[in-house]
């Protein structure tokens, strides 16, 4: 059986089952509520989605399952400014429903070094206040260090989401806001990725995100615990592919998420779960079916 050309790809022979749309697994991670913002820390997170494309055709049906293990390290340089770094291993696989034929894809990949100034971060003061503020502000870059190996041919990989990499430079805008009152609290995080092209001449659409969580705290011994509950929402315009508008792709999404941080004097354990709210995207033929983030972290 011919090998399927993936998601996103042009069809170039009307004799070959292709699938033109498929889950987008580059370049979406978001930092969820970050330990907290005075200390050092240094961890692994882990992120998995799950993905289902043609979802009203037997023959074309497809799921695609995305998961990523990411070492991640934050350090204050410079007072006041914060330095995140993340790397990524990355395990890809489509499955054909009607075949049961799955293809894996596996590897490093890209990296990413953000810098967030505290504009306001109370916590780093010992005095006692009405509300507690935090306020990050600043950005970064991701480097192609993820293989990118987008060809139209029959028997390669093509599809520009199915790969370990984006192939680009791509940079971050950031804001994260968070405020508290006692024990309990509001954080927003704003964020907007601007891709760059890479090599094969496929640039990502640019990406908004927005996110807003509220949380609470709760304490037993030497154990704190965070619930919280929120809303994801994002949204992406269309690729190119040698500058014309690749028309499977691009939407908008909207996500409900419950996750919660478990605190034991410098451990911190957490975890976020997403199931979509409204979603319209590739043309209607892609579907987020959940998102699922954990990580342990270590403080410092």
């Amino acid at each position: 059986m011919k090998k399927i050309v993936f998601i996103i790809s042009f069809l170039f022979s009307l004799n070959t089952s292709a699938c033109d749309v498929c889950g987008c697994g580059n370049g979406s991670s978001f930092f969820g509520i970050l330990p907290q913002s005075h200390f050092k820390f240094g961890g692994l997170r882990y992120q998995t989605k799950t993905f289902e494309s043609h979802f009203t055709s037997n023959l074309l049906r497809t799921e695609e399952n995305f998961q990523s293990i990411e070492p991640w390290l934050r350090l204050y340089p410079i007072k006041k400014t914060q330095l995140i770094l993340m790397g990524s291993l990355q395990s890809n696989t489509q499955t054909i429903m009607a075949s049961g034929e799955r293809k894996t894809l596996s590897g490093i990949g890209d990296l990413s070094a953000l810098a967030h100034y505290n504009v306001v971060n109370t916590f780093f003061d010992s005095t006692a206040h009405t509300l507690d503020h935090i306020w990050l502000l600043g950005g970064g870059i991701k480097l192609p260090t993820g293989k990118f190996d987008y060809t139209m041919s029959q028997d390669e990989v093509a599809n520009p989401n199915f790969q370990l990499g984006t192939g680009s430079v791509d940079y971050i805008i950031n804001s994260i806001y968070t405020v508290r009152k006692n024990n309990i609290g509001l954080n927003l995080d704003l964020s907007y990725k601007i891709n760059g092209t890479n090599r094969n001449h496929y640039k990502f659409a640019n990406k908004s995100r927005v996110i807003v969580n509220g949380f609470m705290q709760l304490t037993a011994g030497d154990f704190s615990f965070l619930p919280n509950l929120g809303v994801l929402g994002e949204y992406n315009g269309h690729d190119k592919q040698n500058g014309i508008d690749n028309q499977f792709s691009g939407g908008y999404l909207t996500t409900a998420m419950l996750g919660s941080e478990v605190y034991y004097k410098k451990i911190t354990a957490g975890f976020s779960l997403q199931k979509p709210l409204a979603q319209d995207l590739s043309g209607s033929q892609l579907k987020l079916r959940n998102s699922f983030m954990c990580h342990l972290t270590l403080l410092f």
